[in-house]
């Protein structure tokens, strides 16, 4: 069956292990990953009361979007090699006879726009190529949304511990602060709803969500990540995941 998201869930998705051939350079990276939360928000038909626009750092949302040349567009379709881009037109500098090595056109560049990329990954998870973004790996993703929406020395993020190490990492590298939220300590490593609630300040601009849990192995329950989604009015709720495919089927938030 296709994945489907809650309307009103607010919950964004995190998928992990997927190779990027984003430029990991601010203005590459920050306003594509804007505009797919956007587009996102426009086709789920979000509540009237939930804004991107006041939840993301306002220098973001005034950022001019960089715009990639249409040329780029023929990347990797046969088209002549972009000599101005300093693509090298003489292929790899050594012999690839007896090698598939000319298949991966290492020469070119890649499509900056991971068109084929976000068809393909669009196709396996029944969603549209506009709703994906893709980094390299979860890490990059998880920096960037925290640059996004959280401004250095004021914001912080949520996370539940035992969880993944990096939502906390990124954030110290980012001046953010972090406040946890330890799941149940039952055994089953699940989320602590009403403490959460209780938790969330206006401070708090992004809600990391790990299911199956890293290191728990755990997935959250559905409800929970509903129930904080709809209380998390000025955030994000990320639901991160990467390790969703090792997962009983039908184990997905989303």
């Amino acid at each position: 069956p296709k994945p489907r998201m809650t309307a009103g869930s607010r919950a964004l998705l995190l998928r992990g292990s997927v190779a990027s051939l984003l430029a990991a350079l601010l203005g590459f990276t920050i306003t594509p990953l804007l505009d797919r939360l956007r587009d996102w928000s426009r086709r789920r038909a979000l509540p009237r009361a939930f804004d991107l626009h006041s939840i993301a750092r306002s220098c973001i949302v005034a950022a001019p979007a960089y715009v990639f040349p249409p040329r780029f567009d023929t990347c990797c379709t046969g088209a002549p090699v972009l000599l101005d881009a300093n693509e090298n037109p003489f292929g790899p500098p050594f012999d690839t006879a007896g090698t598939d090595m000319h298949l991966l056109s290492l020469e070119r560049y890649p499509n900056p726009k991971q068109t084929l990329l976000k068809r393909a990954i669009a196709e396996l998870r029944g969603c549209s190529p506009s709703q994906l973004f893709i980094g390299n790996g979860s890490d990059e993703v998880i920096d960037l949304l925290i640059r996004l929406v959280c401004t250095p020395g004021e914001d912080a993020i949520l996370v539940t511990s035992p969880t993944y190490s990096m939502y906390a990492v990124f954030a110290a590298i980012n001046d953010v602060s972090v406040v946890d939220v330890p799941l149940t300590d039952d055994g089953e490593f699940q989320l602590r709803v009403e403490a959460i609630r209780k938790a969330l300040t206006p401070r708090i601009k992004l809600i990391f969500i790990c299911s199956p849990g890293n290191p728990t192995g755990r997935l959250v329950q559905r409800e929970a990540v509903a129930a904080i989604a709809k209380a998390a009015t000025g955030a994000l709720v990320v639901v991160d995941e990467a390790y969703i495919d090792f997962a009983a089927v039908g184990g997905a938030y989303v």
